[in-house]
């Protein structure tokens, strides 16, 4: 999987370099690594399957943890939106963990609701 989005990353970069155009490329580079984290995330929803249950999803989990992991990804798209620390606005790699976080994290957001 890393491999694979490795192969696109050079992809993106160099889609970047000969269209001198950042926002439609940067902007998927950054958003190739939310399959990742749903990839992570299926174990965890595989062994929520055998559970008996009716299946929900938890809201407050995804609008309160993943929204701001999204913001802190794609904040340089937004206009005035520079009130984020300097140590999360350094690196690339950090916007690259947020999206692996919000897709883990949107995975383990599908629940099942105990019916008893």
């Amino acid at each position: 999987m890393q491999v694979m989005i490795g192969k696109f990353q050079l992809f993106f970069k160099n889609m970047g370099m000969e269209t001198y155009s950042l926002y439609p490329w940067s902007f998927l580079s950054v958003l190739f690594y939310f399959p990742l984290g749903v990839y992570l995330g299926i174990p965890e929803l595989l062994k929520k399957f055998r559970e008996n249950g009716k299946w929900k999803i938890n809201w407050l989990k995804i609008f309160f943890i993943s929204f701001p992991l999204i913001y802190i990804s794609f904040f340089w798209f937004i206009p005035f939106s520079y009130p984020i620390p300097n140590f999360l606005a350094d690196t690339n790699t950090t916007f690259k963990l947020a999206m692996i976080a919000t897709g883990f994290i949107f995975m383990n957001s599908i629940e099942k609701e105990n019916s008893g």
